[in-house]
């Protein structure tokens, strides 16, 4: 035990030095050896923490094409993409994909390690941050990146290297030593002069030497074996320069750099071999006396005595970008940076096969739309103000039956800026891909139709003459089927397409002079056929079609009491409520045509009592980026910094806050929201990639009980789900009883269906019967009856 005083005031000193958590723990146990204050230091500062599994309700829909790193076995392959990983087994030709619903961070990968001794998968990332997966168990090691004495820009992990149960990790600050048995940190080497943090790229131990090639300050080594490797004074340059990776084969050790030459270790500097590499390593390998060296352009393969055996520098003659390589016996896999992985045979390097786990083209997601069971997403982009530069070109994407269809570019026709997706509710084939540089685009069954411009529709743009400049944020169709679409920064800012394909034109700025300089945002139309849309900076607009008429909501009393006049997002509920989200909160208004009245009406905020009982504003002072009303009138907001909500009808009471510690959400930024009324899910879309949250399957309230029906029914033994009633009014009162009519529970719809988890009141699951559905309206106007047959 510790008891002098001086001990204590050595303990603080050391809480305030340089060295991480864990390595204070590994000083102390030096000096006074002990125990009991390795264990008080083990609890009272963790740096593993295990990482939550969330399969049972989530779902990742991540992209695999962009590989980062590889990892292989004699039977798998581990392919690291921006931020999931997929694990292919080389026999059964299968994937099996980890993902931020497994336990991932969802931040950017930047290097893997396999232990195959004793399964472990470790995984680091650009932040700092290093999980470690071993027996299906996600562990989080949290020092680098907690760490606040090292800038966040130094935190990147560059590369692993093992030595017994001791990994050592090469990172943008130093080298860091970690053991993998106890799981704690061993040491902490900051290497530069006088202790300056160094970009380490690369680690090796060879013949009793550390290695560290830098990016700032050369090559550095130092005696594996002396006991105070802190002390930046052991550490010697033998190389300057700018290096990328260090790497031991059989009896040489060798670096490669800026210079592109391969160099090889003589009389205890690295002297140029004569082979040079076609760029920039970016990642090098070992394997049964192999050293596989990848660049941008390139993988080449050299035995132990520097000779080229492989030279890869194009996929079965196409050019690709490379991004890591890994070696087996008779097959070279590499990395890419928008194709996957590639298998190539070694035994005739022109067969290749891409191997790409299923999702989408990329994870940054943008916008999203749901038709029954289908999905598709958009890859555009704009600033706070609505300006798409600069342009992006990336197709669209479908998911359906849990298979992605990805569309290139090519396929939409080049269009750029892809800014929201519009589907016909008449016809879930067709749809209208809005673009915010060539207007908008007609696809139907998975091919491009029409593209309207200026010179084929109503629309205009904003550089007259140019064809492109042609800015459509978002479109709706109304009850009658004509599609209405929004013009940014142009006179006609509304254009109506009627179902015969005859364009028209509504000119805003004989009402709003200064509409030609303003961006439009989101557009909703009203059962009654009011067009309601949102601005930068002119408030909320509504224009009816039938009267000509129109009307204005903005910031300030009698004015429409909006928070600002920057109004990015608009919604409509069931009791016909518009929900309006600027870039500092929120406003509901009752009433939207009544935009178009002699009298402005006033929006309101949502008043709530937070924990302490004190009054606040709902979402006051949050970016809101997207409103979504599911079938029980329920309010799932996305925000630009806090996650997703999902709010009750009101807005009252706060069901549910996602957010990147407490979900699979790989991102607080929430871009968009679409639900699928017919399967329950709710999709996210993130900068991160897309997640979806199997939520209640919900639909819009029936005006009769003529069609209700319960699923599954039977519910068959082995089902530990809730069965659907659906098919509702809204408020509909179900009572459930058993056959003999004794009441088991009770149950009022919100929307047009309710779940029953098949308990009765007591919370007990029922016993094997039919049970009876009472059903009844609000009003109790209209009865039915139904029944459900449980089997257990």
């Amino acid at each position: 035990m510790i008891r002098a005083s001086r001990d204590l005031e050595a303990l603080f000193c050391l809480i305030n030095s340089t060295y991480f958590y864990l390595d204070i723990r590994l000083i102390i146990k030096k000096r006074y050896s002990c125990m009991k204050l390795r264990l008080l230091f083990f609890f009272l500062l963790p740096n593993v923490f295990m990482a939550q599994d969330f399969t049972d309700q989530w779902q990742g829909h991540f992209s695999f094409n962009r590989i980062i790193d590889l990892e292989q076995t004699d039977d798998q392959v581990y392919a690291a993409s921006e931020n999931a990983l997929f694990v292919y087994d080389k026999a059964a030709r299968s994937f099996n994909t980890i993902t931020t619903v497994n336990g991932l961070s969802g931040d950017k990968i930047s290097q893997i390690f396999y232990r195959e001794s004793q399964d472990q998968l470790v995984i680091g990332y650009e932040n700092g941050l290093i999980q470690i997966i071993q027996d299906d168990t996600v562990l989080d090691v949290v020092s680098i990146r907690d760490k606040q004495v090292i800038s966040p820009n130094r935190k990147r992990i560059n590369e692993f290297l093992l030595r017994g149960e001791l990994l050592y990790i090469a990172t943008d600050f130093g080298i860091a030593i970690y053991d993998l048995e106890r799981f704690e940190f061993d040491d902490t080497y900051f290497i530069g002069a006088n202790g300056a943090q160094l970009r380490v790229k690369s680690i090796e131990i060879f013949d009793g030497f550390i290695y560290a090639a830098t990016s700032d300050a050369g090559i550095l080594r130092a005696d594996n074996s002396d006991p105070f490797l802190l002390d930046f004074m052991n550490w010697t340059t033998i190389n300057g320069g700018v290096y990328d990776e260090v790497v031991a084969l059989n009896t040489q050790i060798y670096a490669v750099g800026a210079t592109r030459t391969i160099q090889q270790l003589v009389a205890g500097a690295f002297v140029p071999t004569g082979s040079q590499v076609p760029g920039r390593v970016i990642d090098a390998t070992v394997f049964d006396n192999r050293v596989i060296l990848t660049g941008n352009s390139f993988t080449q393969i050299f035995d132990s005595n520097l000779q080229l055996l492989n030279d890869i520098q194009d996929i079965a003659g196409n050019p690709a970008a490379f991004t890591a390589g890994n070696l087996s016996d008779d097959a070279l896999f590499i990395g890419t940076l928008e194709d996957g992985m590639v298998r190539i045979d070694l035994n005739n390097t022109a067969q290749s096969e891409f191997i790409l786990a299923d999702g989408p083209v990329r994870n940054r997601a943008f916008s999203l739309t749901t038709s029954p069971n289908v999905l598709w997403v958009g890859y555009g982009d704009y600033n706070l103000i609505y300006n798409p530069f600069p342009l992006e070109r990336f197709g669209i994407s479908r998911l359906e039956d849990d298979q992605w269809t990805n569309f290139t570019n090519d396929d939409v026709q080049n269009i750029a800026s892809i800014s929201s997706i519009t589907i016909n509710p008449d016809d879930p084939d067709q749809l209208f891909i809005n673009s915010m540089h060539n207007g908008v685009l007609e696809f139907q069954n998975g091919q491009a139709e029409t593209l309207f411009g200026i010179n084929n529709s109503s629309l205009t743009s904003i550089l007259p003459p140019a064809t492109d400049f042609v800015r459509i944020p978002d479109s709706a169709f109304d009850t009658q089927g004509d599609l209405w679409t929004l013009a940014s920064i142009v006179a006609d800012g509304l254009n109506r397409k009627t179902p015969t394909g005859q364009w028209s034109a509504v000119d805003l700025s004989q009402e709003f002079p200064s509409i030609t300089r303003t961006s439009l945002t989101k557009l909703v139309i009203t059962p009654a056929g009011t067009l309601v849309f949102g601005t930068v900076d002119e408030g909320v607009i509504a224009y009816n079609p039938g009267e000509n008429r129109f009307g204005n909501l903005r910031e300030g009393i009698q004015e429409g009491n909006l928070i600002n006049n920057y109004v990015g997002e608009l919604a409509l509920d069931q009791n016909g409520q518009l929900w309006i989200g600027s870039n500092l909160g929120l406003r509901v208004l009752f009433g939207a045509d009544n935009i178009v009245s002699d009298n402005i009406p006033e929006a309101r905020p949502v008043i709530i009592e937070d924990q302490i009982g004190v009054a606040r504003e709902l979402l006051k002072d949050e970016a809101i980026l997207d409103i979504e009303v599911d079938g029980n009138n329920r309010k799932w907001v996305a925000t630009a910094s806090s996650g997703a909500f999902l709010f009750s009808p009101s807005g009252q009471e706060t069901i549910f806050q996602f957010t990147k510690n407490n979900s699979p959400l790989p991102s607080d930024g929430v871009n968009d929201i679409a639900i699928d009324n017919t399967s329950g899910k709710i999709y996210f879309a993130t900068d991160n990639g897309i997640v979806s949250f199997q939520g209640d399957r919900t639909s819009a309230p029936a005006e009769n009980l003529e069609n209700v029906f319960a699923f599954p029914n039977p519910v068959k033994p082995g089902f530990d789900g809730n069965v659907t009633i659906d098919g509702l009014t809204d408020r509909a009162r179900i009572k459930i009883t058993d056959v003999e009519g004794n009441l088991v529970n009770e149950l009022v719809s919100q929307g047009g269906s309710v779940q029953w988890d098949t308990r009765s009141f007591s919370g007990q699951a029922v016993a094997s019967g039919v049970y009876i559905l009472l059903i009844s309206t609000d009003d109790n106007q209209e009865t039915t009856v139904s029944k459900i047959m449980v089997i257990r």
